[in-house]
């Protein structure tokens, strides 16, 4: 019988893998810097655009999703699936300029709760 011939494979990387792990500190700085700093807090005019932007967007889709079924059956799961996921946008989108309180109920029951000021019901 005739023995197969057999290969040897070594491995040598080019290049080598940093060994340097990032301290915890250093990440910690550099997710924070893109956090805004207290002391550029947004304006009470800037929240009032926020919640406009966000509300006007919310109820066009919302109704627009009502009126599509008009056409498309969308039937009354995707039309609150619609009302859900632009609310989780608008959040994502405003929420940390205005507070994300598109419905007066939240923020009246905020303000009478005392967590947030009268002042900036509006």
């Amino acid at each position: 019988m005739a023995s197969s011939p057999s290969v040897t494979v070594e491995f040598s990387p080019k290049h080598s893998l940093p060994t340097k792990q990032p301290v915890a500190e250093e990440a910690k700085a550099h997710c924070l810097k893109w956090l805004p700093s207290d002391s550029a807090s947004p304006s009470h005019f800037q929240k009032i655009v926020a919640e406009l932007i966000g509300t006007f967007i919310l109820i066009f889709a919302g109704c627009g999703s009502i009126l599509v079924n008009k056409i498309q059956s969308l039937t009354i799961v995707g039309i609150g699936l619609v009302w859900g996921l632009v609310l989780i946008a608008m959040i994502y989108t405003v929420g940390h300029i205005s507070g994300a309180h598109f419905n007066p109920a939240v923020t009246l029951a905020f303000a009478a709760t005392r967590k947030l000021p009268w002042k900036q019901v509006s």
